[in-house]
């Protein structure tokens, strides 16, 4: 049994700040935290591994950061994390949903979405990071859960509150084997709360993340470099999440561009006046590669680029 432990005061007051944002990257991957005037900042950690989870409990003084592009592209792993509060107050936001948080209350964030909090009072908290295939085994579909809130007094989340508050109070005294065994029940018990609570539009908010990157995308299709590294990096996001809101959708990113370019090349070809080439209008599109372009166009249309000029009407 490891358990690491860290705390403020084995710093010197001028550096404990930059001490604990060290800490914060290091047991709750990385984050960019704003800056406290306040010299005499406290905060404490303590974390434990256990297979392959992190469990996490926190004291700290009010501070504010954010999860960001940068921040989601240096880290090498995905995890959800299950923020459970114990004491005082704090405000989450990810994406369109923010919560108030307070005693016995938890919400599950996607280490793959931008995210922002802010700590009002003095606060203790437990985090368990759960490698994202780990916690699809117990909620399906886990990513359209994000931002989810389970009030610790609510009669669905009273008793997954109880067991996450036991496990906050004794994880770091229990024995391995024990603790491995706790962990998937507790996991259980947080999975049917979040589904309990979560509304019957549960999706909703990933099909307003469909929308917002396809709006972006569409307002980009003429640029040949265009792709899902930077549809993801403009939206604070991994390429692994947009992924997943385009497979919801029942497509991918690839397709969805694709098939917008072809659209258009095909709607400007009826159009085009004297003088404008196939060429011209592909190559405005974002294609690069004429043969390529004529491939996929008549696999598409069933019919040639030129036939559809030559018509001058959608074939």
């Amino acid at each position: 049994m490891s358990v690491r432990h860290w705390a403020t005061s084995a710093h010197p007051a001028s550096g404990r700040f930059e001490a604990w944002r060290q800490a914060l990257d290091d047991s709750h991957l990385e984050w960019e935290l704003d800056a406290v005037s306040d010299a005499d900042f406290q905060a404490r950690i303590r974390e434990r591994r256990v297979d392959d989870l992190r469990l996490v409990e926190c004291r700290c003084d009010p501070c504010q950061g954010q999860r960001g592009r940068a921040e989601i592209g240096r880290s090498d792993e995905a995890y959800f994390g299950i923020l459970f509060e114990l004491s005082g107050r704090e405000t989450t936001r990810q994406g369109d949903t923010e919560a108030l948080l307070g005693p016995g209350d938890f919400v599950m964030w996607d280490s793959e979405r931008a995210m922002e909090f802010r700590v009002h009072d003095r606060l203790h908290k437990f985090t368990l990071l759960v490698p994202k295939p780990r916690m699809d085994a117990v909620l399906h579909g886990a990513h359209g859960y994000a931002g989810t809130v389970v009030r610790g007094a609510d009669r669905n989340g009273a008793i997954a509150s109880s067991a996450l508050a036991r496990l906050a109070r004794d994880f770091h005294g229990l024995g391995e084997t024990e603790l491995s065994a706790l962990t998937d029940p507790i996991l259980g018990l947080v999975a049917a709360a979040m589904t309990a609570n979560r509304p019957s539009d549960r999706i909703g908010a990933h099909e307003g993340d469909f929308r917002r990157f396809c709006r972006y995308a569409e307002r980009h299709l003429g640029d040949g470099s265009l792709d899902p590294a930077r549809i993801a990096a403009a939206h604070a996001v991994s390429v692994r999440y947009l992924h997943l809101v385009f497979a919801e959708q029942g497509t991918t990113v690839g397709r969805w561009i694709r098939e917008r370019r072809l659209a258009n090349c095909r709607r400007d070809l009826v159009r085009a006046g004297a003088g404008v080439t196939i060429t011209e209008i592909a190559f405005r599109w974002g294609f690069n590669d004429m043969a390529h372009f004529s491939r996929l166009f008549k696999a598409r249309f069933g019919v040639s680029a030129r036939a559809v000029v030559r018509s001058g009407r959608l074939l």
